[in-house]
């Protein structure tokens, strides 16, 4: 017997005064067998992105049955080495699709139809969209096996529900799925911002972060961090929920923020759009999370912020201190069920403000919601419109040190300012022969000399590709063939003995622009493999139609600029 997730018992709470949506109840049933722990939820931040649903526990294992939570039909199958790996997606009649990822595998009747489609292809990798006859799913039926596929950094099921036609993640827990949690959230971190050059904080036009005492269930402030604000002000936090039994630092409900017990700020996790997702470096404190990964919510917008969670908003969340007086600040935090965690902070306000004489404007101030462009003798930079979150006076400078003749280095603000949509980078080439323009790329140099690919491909003199990163660039050539390294030996006779095994295997590895491309023949007949890039491994499933004697095997990997390697091998089977 499958066990189903036990229901939300107060509907009432959970998804009338949670959500204006009233959202079907009683309609799923758990992916799983195992009681639902989870190692993250929905909304967490994670880089550039919301999470979308449940990572669910499955005990570090591979292998558990994984059920269709409902009627419906698979619509969609994406295989990819990177992301969710192998995922499967359900469309059910009430309007939902369930989405399931990082599997490891599938029952016989879906894996012969995936397989058949990859061969048709000749690709591991898969994306498809199938009609509504062609994989039909009953609720309860096994659907898959989990696994630790993809950007899993662990086995685990990652587990969503979308509104099928705008394909908006929902969170889970309003379809009634439960989990044990009677704590209420951690409050680790407050931030003030001074957010217009003559505000201050404690006479100071710099962040003050402060670090909350925690005791008996409660949140408080020490005495000695007292605030004394001027002109307009940004407050910010960082917060987590954890389960009754786990340790995961997950992300919590909604968050509140109230100035003399008036709300100005409100946040909810209930859906967002895909399309919004990379706004969480405008919801985040970008500059605190590269530089120390805290995980600042910032309870006031950005000019250009278009995420779906916030409601209820004033002023975007700002408060203008100026009139002398005390104000309360106060922080409220709520996980799914209700268990709140509160912070007061007492604010004094300051009608003295720093002189804006010494802020003069030395560079362009690019509107965020406009296209901008930068231009110099050897580097154009595109911005298109919303690709900034907030106005900015863009600074830029290059230097010699470089690590091709082809380019300077050029620096583009820097690493700490986010970018919402990709900008267009042009750089001038130098000495660069003919022979080499079909391999010359950018790349990114990082603060201690990492290289990074970038792309990029030749055009009249310069190599042009599409980052959503400031940073250092130059440009690179790349004419290296990947490395493969066979994961058996031949005999004094050449021949690889095969007998008896179950798995042929390969580990790769590329200097540069990364693998884009793997075919395995066996006499001369594509067979599919996988690729592992967590493990740098590529490896083939030994088929049963593989006749005993003697065969020819050729392995042929190439990387994004072309470059390739071929061996070739025989085998005994």
């Amino acid at each position: 017997m499958k066990k189903i997730i036990a229901l939300v018992i107060n509907v009432g709470f959970c998804v009338l005064v949670n959500a204006q949506v009233n959202y079907p109840q009683n309609y799923f049933q758990s992916p799983l067998d195992t009681e639902i722990v989870l190692s993250g939820n929905f909304g967490e931040i994670r880089p550039n992105h919301f999470h979308a649903g449940f990572d669910i526990k499955t005990g570090n294992r591979e292998g558990l049955k994984v059920y269709a939570v409902a009627d419906g039909y698979v619509s969609r199958i994406k295989i990819s080495p990177y992301g969710y790996g192998k995922a499967l997606y359900i469309t059910h009649p009430n309007g939902y699709t369930s989405v399931y990822g990082h599997l490891k595998s599938f029952p016989e009747q879906i894996d012969k139809f995936i397989r058949a489609m990859q061969v048709s292809k000749q690709s591991f990798e898969l994306d498809t969209l199938l009609n509504a006859t062609a994989l039909v799913i009953k609720k309860g039926d096994v659907i898959a096996y989990s696994g630790n596929t993809g950007g899993s950094q662990g086995p685990h099921l990652h587990f969503e529900i979308r509104e099928t036609l705008s394909e908006k993640p929902v969170n889970p827990y309003l379809f009634g799925y439960k989990v044990n949690d009677n704590q209420a959230p951690r409050i680790t971190q407050i931030a003030v911002y001074p957010l217009s050059s003559d505000a201050t904080v404690n006479g100071k036009n710099n962040i003050k972060k402060i670090t909350p005492v925690y005791a008996n269930g409660k949140h408080t402030v020490k005495p000695i961090d007292s605030i004394t604000v001027s002109g307009n002000i940004g407050f910010g936090i960082d917060c987590y929920d954890s389960e009754t039994n786990s340790t995961n630092k997950n992300s919590v409900y909604s968050i509140e923020l109230q100035s003399g017990g008036k709300r100005i700020y409100y946040c909810e996790y209930e859906k967002f759009s895909f399309e919004n997702a990379r706004y969480v470096n405008a919801h985040i404190d970008y500059f605190q999370y590269k530089k120390a990964n805290l995980k600042l919510q910032k309870c006031y917008l950005s000019k250009n912020n278009k995420i779906e969670l916030y409601k209820g908003v004033i002023d975007n969340g700002i408060i203008d201190f100026n009139d002398g007086a005390i104000h309360w600040i106060t922080f409220i935090v709520k996980d799914f069920y209700g268990n709140t965690s509160e912070l007061a902070l007492k604010v004094k306000g300051n009608k003295k403000a720093l002189s804006d004489k010494q802020n003069k404007i030395k560079e362009s101030i690019f509107d965020c919601n406009k296209p901008n462009t930068f231009i110099k003798n050897d580097i154009e930079i595109l911005f298109p419109a919303f690709a900034l979150y907030d106005d900015l006076q863009f600074n830029y400078s290059s230097s010699v040190k470089a690590t091709t003749p082809y380019a300077p280095l050029h620096h583009l603000q820097n690493t700490n300012i986010p970018l919402q949509k990709a900008i267009t980078l042009k750089i001038k080439t130098s000495n660069l022969p003919d022979s080499l323009q079909n391999k010359a790329c950018i790349v990114s140099v990082n603060e201690k000399g990492k290289i990074n690919y970038e792309g990029g491909n030749y055009k009249d003199g310069w190599i042009i590709c599409e980052t959503k990163f400031f940073g250092s660039y130059t440009l690179s050539i790349d004419v290296i063939a990947p490395k493969i390294y066979p994961q058996f030996k031949k005999d004094a006779n050449g021949i690889v003995n095969l007998r008896g095994l179950k798995y042929i295997s390969f580990k790769v590895s590329d200097n540069l622009s990364g693998i884009r491309k793997y075919n395995l023949f066996i006499d001369n007949k594509w067979m599919l493999m996988e690729y592992e890039p967590k493990k740098q491994l590529l490896f083939y499933e030994i088929e049963n139609d593989i006749s005993k004697g003697l065969h020819t095997m050729i392995i042929e990997v190439t990387d994004d600029k072309g470059n390739s390697e071929k061996q070739e091998y025989k085998f005994e089977r």
